[in-house]
């Protein structure tokens, strides 16, 4: 076969041959993806997998350690936030001081034991108290009672006025304050 016999069958099937030049086009592009960018992921997730699977077959991994080490420091901050049982009072103050610093009135303030739990130590105490002001400062006690520290949970909230001329408000607060008993 010479070249001009060649150039006559590419003028005679043009078509074909064109459609044929396509195809091998694309199979070196999906040749040059394949070996270019799948092929070293693949490697990368199979040694991370190989790596994974040695560490379970001993028995741990370095993931269950992390996780172990976090939740166990995340515990121990838990267990912070709880407060001891003589302090009680303490939180009390703090509640009257943190309504004061926000030009509020303390109306009045009720508490209640709740339930003990002897497994852990931990006591509840119901807390109940309502206090009176301006809308702004009644809006910022609530957000610096909420960022307290300690164990102490907002259970309800009740927001009323009783006048329509004037802008004081009324918030009424149930809260439920976590004690340590400390073995009492």
């Amino acid at each position: 076969m010479n070249f001009q016999t060649l150039l006559d069958m590419f003028a005679a099937r043009r078509k074909s041959f064109t459609f044929l030049g396509v195809l091998a086009l694309l199979a070196l592009g999906i040749q040059l993806y394949l070996s270019g960018y799948q092929r070293p992921q693949l490697e990368q997730v199979q040694t991370e997998w190989f790596a994974k699977r040695g560490a379970m077959a001993r028995g741990e991994t370095e993931a269950d350690a992390t996780r172990y080490q976090r939740g166990v420091r995340d515990l121990d901050e838990f267990k912070k936030r709880f407060i001891p049982k003589k302090d009680f009072a303490r939180v009390l103050s703090r509640l009257y001081d943190t309504a004061k610093s926000n030009s509020l009135a303390l109306q009045g303030i009720t508490y209640k034991p709740g339930k003990k739990n002897k497994a852990t130590q931990i006591m509840t105490y119901d807390v109940s108290f309502t206090v009176a002001g301006k809308y702004s400062a009644v809006k910022s006690f609530l957000a610096d009672l909420v960022r307290y520290p300690d164990m102490v949970t907002v259970d309800s909230i009740s927001l009323s006025n009783q006048s329509m001329t004037q802008e004081s408000v009324n918030l009424k607060i149930q809260t439920t304050v976590y004690l340590l008993t400390e073995g009492a």
